[in-house]
């Protein structure tokens, strides 16, 4: 894969194409660690263990529009508590799809010289999956 910008990426709730996104924060996978007390080590080396992976949260940035359906949506999942399909969908046609769960709706400052904007935190469950998005 070369270079690319990530003009014309999509997020996809369910079916739905999310509107007027400024930004999305991909989830990032990290695994915990697990610290082995020891008073007698060998070498005096701490021992660590492998622990689960958490495969983190996704963030969105929306030009923010009350009125407008997928925004809607967004913030009606925050409610519900309904577990989610989402899709992140690169310009060339694949991305990542992923469960979770909407846990943050947040309009952001009103100004009179700056876009109405709200961030979105989505708590991913599954693992990202690669591949093609129809």
């Amino acid at each position: 894969m070369s270079e690319a910008t990530g003009l014309k990426t999509t997020f996809i709730l369910g079916a739905t194409a999310i509107a007027q996104i400024a930004g999305i924060g991909p989830p990032g996978a990290t695994r915990d660690v697990i610290e082995v007390e020891d008073l007698n080590p060998t070498d005096e080396v701490k021992k660590k263990l492998l622990g689960l992976i958490d495969v983190g949260e996704c963030t969105l940035t929306l030009n923010f529009d009350p009125a407008n359906s997928g925004h809607q949506a967004l913030e009606a999942a925050l409610y519900s508590g309904a577990l989610q399909t989402c899709k992140i969908k690169y310009p060339g046609g694949s991305g990542y799809t992923f469960s979770g769960y909407v846990t943050g709706f947040a309009p952001q400052e009103i100004t009179a010289g700056d876009v109405m904007q709200a961030e979105v935190t989505i708590a991913v469950t599954s693992k990202p999956t690669y591949g093609v998005i129809p």
